[in-house]
């Protein structure tokens, strides 16, 4: 044994190749916790844009419900555009709701309660709410029977 060596402490640096094991390990756990972070928040985003087109139709369902039952056919067809929701006094919506639209259906129904033997006549009315893109939110009906005379 050389005599110089022995003075000499032990070597201890770090390989090149545990670094790069390291940083592989360290970039594997940011890119998962990161596409966890970003699933997270699409998904919240997509609940968030349901429930507000849930509070959307179910808003116009009430609106319409509450016309005379001689006018509600005059709902079929009736469209709003995505942005064009308007408030009470016609203030158009901003937030969340401009990126919404709704549409409305009516059909002539009758509704047969079994044990009564009995049919109901009346209407059932659809609100759909939907994006720019066309997809559909959420979509309520609505069984509206013809007053009694």
């Amino acid at each position: 044994m050389d005599p110089r060596s022995a003075n000499l402490p032990p070597h201890r640096g770090i390989a090149l190749l545990e670094v790069m094991i390291a940083v592989g390990i360290l970039t594997f756990a940011v890119v998962s916790i990161s596409s966890a972070i970003i699933a997270g928040q699409q998904q919240s985003f997509e609940a968030r844009g349901k429930i507000v087109g849930s509070v959307a139709a179910e808003s116009l369902l009430s609106q319409i419900t509450q016309v005379p039952w001689e006018t509600i056919d005059s709902w079929h067809g009736y469209v709003e555009e995505v942005g064009s929701i308007t408030d009470a006094t016609g203030m158009p919506l901003e937030g969340d709701w401009s990126a919404i639209g709704r549409k409305v259906s009516v059909i002539e129904d009758e509704v047969q309660v079994s044990q009564l033997e009995v049919f109901i006549i009346g209407r059932t009315v659809t609100v759909s709410s939907f994006t720019k893109d066309g997809r559909t939110l959420s979509t309520i009906e609505r069984f509206v029977s013809e007053p009694q005379s």
